[in-house]
């Protein structure tokens, strides 16, 4: 989606925009609804190096301008910071309810925007799984400053980004064989089936395709793993695909080779 969408933010209203992957909110018209200096927080981010490399700024075409914005998990990211930022008592207290009221808001009208389009997860899952994103985003943020080596700094930087890419309403690629994969495997799961070999499984699938062959041999419609499915699968959107990389199993307790998925 390239055009932006007035967009219900708590009781506030910002322009959103979507960039296929997850939603982009306007920043210079949420300063001005919450009367901070748009310019003072725009060289802030800029001067941060956990938000400044989240900023993308998209044309908008209504008023033939360039405006900055920032995936809703940095923005989650960003509000937090502006608390710990600015001590006035009621801005404190207005990022407080932007934080709690905002996002479940935001998820709903972008939720409602997609029903053409086939969701994996519904509009409460997603709200759930924001929720728990805003806890690991302040856990990692706090984590940051407490960190005393470069890499460890790196290590943690590289995870705050990801999790502030939050993908707001999976759509499906259309992909028949794509869509009877991920039903099967998670449905093999949920039953029961031990698939998943991340140590992380709240946040990452990794899977590996030999156990997988072996497991997913004795479904009620058994499904190979095709190099037409593997193409496919590249380009999953939810989970989305991150990589196929060495895993340390959490099952099998050593190195394999998965396809890596994140959850969120």
């Amino acid at each position: 989606m390239s055009e932006f969408v007035d967009t219900p933010f708590a009781d506030l209203r910002i322009p959103c925009s979507h960039d296929g992957k997850t939603v982009l909110a306007a920043i210079a018209p949420l300063c001005e609804s919450m009367k901070l200096d748009s310019w003072a927080e725009m060289r802030r981010l800029a001067d941060d190096p956990d938000l400044r490399e989240l900023v993308k700024t998209l044309p908008d075409r209504e008023h033939g301008t360039a405006m900055p914005t920032l995936p809703i998990g940095g923005l989650a990211l960003w509000l937090d910071r502006l608390a710990e930022t600015h001590a006035d008592t009621n801005l404190r207290h207005r990022l407080a309810i932007l934080q709690l009221e905002g996002f479940p808001t935001l998820l709903d009208h972008w939720t409602v925007r997609s029903e053409g389009a086939l969701n994996i997860v519904d509009a409460a899952t997603l709200k759930r799984q924001f929720r728990r994103l805003q806890s690991q985003i302040s856990s990692l943020s706090d984590a940051l400053k407490n960190s005393v080596t470069p890499i460890e700094q790196e290590i943690l930087r590289a995870q705050l980004n990801q999790l502030c890419q939050f993908p707001i309403v999976p759509r499906s690629n259309g992909s028949p064989v794509l869509e009877r994969f991920w039903e099967t495997v998670f449905g093999r799961m949920m039953d029961g089936t031990d698939l998943n070999h991340a140590r992380r499984s709240d946040r990452f699938l990794a899977l590996n395709f030999r156990h997988l062959t072996r497991e997913l041999a004795s479904a009620a419609a058994p499904i190979e793993l095709t190099a037409e499915l593997r193409s496919e699968l590249k380009k999953s959107r939810y989970p989305y695909f991150l990589g196929v990389r060495v895993v340390n199993s959490r099952i099998s307790r050593k190195s394999l080779r998965c396809w890596v998925f994140n959850l969120h």
